[in-house]
């Protein structure tokens, strides 16, 4: 754990907080001045109480509801473990190994646009939010590298810093907005500084200059800041992922997926694009001041740069090779008593092969109608059905062999077998967790198909497993881990 990068975050945002707070206050004093004129005395005492009472609203939200306004302006949602079990997983093995004191919460926003983020401001009360489109995109490994870089945000108080720092530019930008606006849409105002007085008059013009300056100038360089300070930890939650998965590839690869998504995330509003692991207006394609995240390909570099080992010493030595930057990220201090991690394998199999953008399409059309309360019927020829909640009937027909079908109601375990792990992470979607009745002829396995269901093999020979369709129909298949052959018996259907 970095100590003085949580000390330094503390800091920071008190630095933070009174320096937003006295420009907020400049800001209301002339602006407060150029609305009514110099003439008014209590004109600019009135701008800073006004300024003063929107800071306060706006520290009291940051600090006590913005968990559920981000969530909320994300149009995310709380699920819980039997409808997603092999997400939960994921969080659940990443908070063990970051020793995180609470589980954090899990939502999902149905959105294809693959993407993630976290929010709380202690690890006592957090929650970590995941796309669909993120979902249906990534491997477990890769998953598993996104989950433990928003961890890292938690572990290292950066949600704090954010939630602190995205309020205070909030405040800065509405009280800049309203003058802009009022100096446009309001006569009053337009004309409020003017007065007989020649002397009057300049000082008029001086504190109107003043307050347009602050009001344009003010919002360009708090976002600077804001942004310029918000990247440096990024790359810090990138450190803390390849620590905590010990497979730094597994981030990077899902770094490189998020970048090459065409689908663009609809729900995220642009005052949070900071707490997302990838800015979803593409910003991170530039070095500009006004990026929120480091460049993508810089980071995907410096964490396949990590040859000798995952740990953070490794991922500076990374970091330094691939910026050729010498200021360091923590203090060294930090790193002379750092633990060697060894980078461990790929958790996958041998023989997965990577999805067509096709099929994780569907998938993730898949996931966004189960959330949305649509029912899956799976007939035996083979078609699956995707009902919505607003079909009333209580049968449906199948579309290719007229079979009847009752509409099930939805419900967690139903939900869980629909997204199980197989569907999000592997070539088939897994509708059962029924198991065969295995036999042996000679060297071989024997197993009996169970019509009209998706039905799970077991390998007698190397233990891996894998999915038969209901449309499957050969005698046979061999298993693509180690090759062994496996019968497939399929009884007799008879008409009913």
């Amino acid at each position: 754990m970095f100590w003085s990068i949580i000390a330094a975050n503390k800091r920071k945002t008190v630095i933070l907080v009174v320096s937003m707070g006295i420009f907020l206050l400049l800001m209301g004093y002339f602006i407060g001045m150029a609305v009514a004129g110099p003439a008014h005395r209590l004109a600019g005492l009135g701008g800073i109480t006004i300024a003063l009472i929107i800071w306060v609203v706006m520290l009291m939200v940051s600090f006590w509801g913005s968990d559920r306004l981000f969530l909320g302006m994300s149009n995310a949602r709380e699920v819980d473990r039997g409808s997603w079990p092999q997400l939960f997983n994921v969080v659940e093995e990443m908070k063990i190994a970051s020793s995180l004191k609470k589980m954090p919460r899990i939502y999902i926003v149905d959105d294809p646009a693959p993407n993630a983020f976290a929010v709380g401001k202690s690890e006592n009360n957090c929650a970590i939010c995941v796309t669909a489109g993120l979902l249906a995109t990534c491997s477990r490994d890769e998953l598993q590298g996104v989950v433990a870089h928003e961890i890292g945000h938690i572990l290292n108080r950066d949600i704090l810093y954010l939630t602190v720092a995205a309020t205070m530019l909030g405040s800065i930008l509405i009280i800049s907005d309203v003058f802009l606006r009022s100096r446009w849409y309001t006569p009053s105002v337009r004309f409020g500084s003017r007065s007989r007085s020649r002397s009057a008059g300049r000082l008029g013009a001086v504190v109107l200059l003043a307050a347009f300056l602050l009001a344009i100038l003010g919002p360009v360089l708090a976002r600077i800041l804001y942004f310029s300070i918000s990247r440096k930890r990024e790359y810090l939650a990138d450190a803390t992922s390849a620590r905590l998965t010990r497979y730094p590839e597994g981030l990077a690869s899902a770094l490189e997926k998020i970048g090459a998504a065409t689908a663009r995330l609809s729900s995220a509003p642009s005052s949070i694009a900071p707490f997302y692991t990838v800015n979803p207006y593409k910003q991170h394609l530039s070095s500009s001041p006004f990026a929120t995240h480091p460049p993508l390909d810089e980071r995907i570099r410096i964490l396949r740069a990590m040859s000798m080992g995952a740990g953070y010493l490794d991922y500076m030595k990374a970091y330094v090779e691939v910026t050729r930057r010498r200021v360091a990220l923590v203090q060294p201090s930090e790193l002379l008593d750092a633990e060697r991690v060894e980078i461990r394998g790929s958790s996958e199999d041998a023989g997965t092969t990577r999805i067509s953008q096709a099929a994780v399409r569907k998938r993730t059309g898949d996931m966004i109608r189960a959330l949305n309360d649509f029912a899956f019927i799976t007939c035996p020829c083979g078609m699956k059905i995707k009902v919505p909640p607003e079909y009333s009937a209580g049968t449906i027909a199948c579309p290719r062999c007229s079979r009847q079908h009752a509409i099930p109601r939805a419900d967690s375990g139903d939900l869980g077998l629909i997204l199980s792990q197989r569907s999000l992470f592997s070539e088939t979607q897994h509708f059962s967790q029924e198991t065969t009745t295995k036999k042996v002829r000679g060297a071989s396995q024997v197993v009996s198909k169970i019509p009209g269901q998706w039905q799970e093999i077991t390998c007698g020979t190397c233990g891996k497993s894998f999915e038969l369709s209901p449309a499957f129909k050969a005698s046979q298949r061999r298993c693509a881990h180690c090759g062994a052959l496996i019968f497939i018996e399929t009884p007799h259907l008879t008409s009913s």
